[in-house]
């Protein structure tokens, strides 16, 4: 005996309610793009635009991990099919760790049903190394055309290559954009830049003709502290090795010194940041430091304005001299200054030196000449060596031996 199946019937009300429910759900979600980089860098799978993203920062020369290095992703919406238009979109900043590594979380805060996520960028920067984009490769000469193919989602290898003094900050700045804490601390290549903007196109010179000499010495602010008056002043026993920062190049305009406490941590450092500058952006660079250093107080306390800040253990100080156009910054862990005080003690002793920023090495005295000028053997090859004096005896050629007492003269 067959037994009939049953029939379902379906209203035309119902059919439009589930079909227009699953269109619903599927308009829920946002459309992304393919990502154009893959998702480690030994394989060809393309990465998820959305993230997350993951690897290491360091240094291109010495391959050693670069701390506290800004990481930034930035994603882009946009919306239209034919007609594209821009529809917002998202920033995501971290820093690196002690090893140099990053982690960026993957995006939660979606666009809308109607947008779609288009594109992600990937920003490293630490001050004194050309920054890092995960699309582009900076070039000097054209400001950063070049495409990357490097990059990839996961265990990325970021190589920082360090700063060089013939690069353009006004086109390394257009090149790494950003905002928020990346914006920030592109604040003292604003300064260089707006500097290089004022002082217009460099002016080419004949095949023929020498090189263009350097309208003035580099910086040397060695003359402003040197170790055994920072050791006087904090009374520090240990190891203190003198070296440049890595933040910028020594210029005409800018020098650093960095007083490091060997086998011991950051607390115990010292630093030393000045500029020599025209008063105008003398002005400018200090104002920039007021939003640089972390919780910076204006104090006013020294020169044509002073301020006080601090991050963690570590004090900063920096004091202005408009008429000479001198900034300078010095920062101190508390181990090493015994607090903020002593540190500001430090800084009034070497604006008081601001003068000596700049000015050409003194020439050597003429007390210190004289040695050189007439040495001790010259005039014994000068003057002819004595004949000996005629005798009867034999003559000895070496009078200063020993002889046998028996022997006698």
């Amino acid at each position: 005996m067959r037994i009939p199946r049953p029939t379902i019937h379906f209203k035309p009300t119902r059919l439009l309610f589930i079909f227009g429910a699953l269109g619903l759900w599927a308009g829920c979600a946002p459309a992304i793009a393919q990502a154009p980089f893959p998702a480690r860098p030994d394989t060809v799978m393309p990465g998820d635009l959305l993230g997350a993203f993951d690897g290491q920062v360091v240094d291109a020369q010495s391959g050693k991990p670069i701390a506290g290095a800004i990481v930034q992703a930035s994603w882009a919406f946009e919306t239209g099919r034919g007609l594209v238009a821009p529809a917002g979109g998202s920033v995501t900043t971290v820093a690196t760790d002690n090893d140099g590594r990053y982690v960026i979380d993957r995006l939660s805060d979606l666009p809308s049903a109607r947008a779609r996520v288009a594109a992600v960028t990937v920003v490293v920067y630490e001050r004194g190394y050309v920054a890092y984009r995960s699309d582009r490769v900076f070039d000097n000469a054209v400001g950063g055309a070049r495409a990357r193919t490097d990059f990839s989602q996961h265990q990325n290898k970021v190589k920082l290559d360090r700063w060089s003094g013939t690069y353009s900050h006004v086109k390394h700045v257009r090149f790494v954009g950003g905002s928020g804490p990346l914006k920030r601390a592109l604040g003292s290549e604003v300064v260089e830049a707006s500097l290089e903007l004022a002082a217009g196109p460099k002016k080419p010179s004949a095949a023929t003709a020498e090189p263009e000499r350097p309208s003035a010495p580099p910086l040397d602010a060695g003359v402003l502290l040197s170790v055994d008056e920072l050791r006087a002043v904090t009374g520090y026993s240990g190891e203190l090795a003198v070296e440049k920062l890595a933040d910028l190049p020594t210029t005409s305009s800018y020098d650093s010194r960095h007083f490091k406490a060997v086998g011991k941590p950051e607390t115990y450092d010292a630093a030393v940041r000045a500029w020599k500058l025209a008063p105008d952006a003398a002005d400018a660079r200090f104002a920039k430091l007021l939003t640089e250093v972390p919780h910076a107080e204006r104090r006013d306390e020294m020169g044509s304005g002073s301020l006080r800040g601090f991050d963690g253990r570590i004090v900063a100080v920096a004091a202005l001299d408009h008429a000479r156009g001198v900034v300078i910054e010095f920062t101190c862990g508390l181990d090493q200054c015994r607090d903020a005080d002593q540190a500001a003690a430090i800084l009034k002793r070497m604006l008081a030196r601001a003068e000596r920023l700049g000015q050409p090495a003194p020439p050597p005295s003429v007390e210190e000449e004289k040695p050189t000028e007439t040495p001790t053997p010259e005039p014994a090859k000068t003057e002819p060596t004595p004949e000996p004096p005629k005798s009867e005896e034999p003559f000895d050629d070496n009078q200063f031996k020993l002889k046998p007492p028996e022997l006698k003269r």
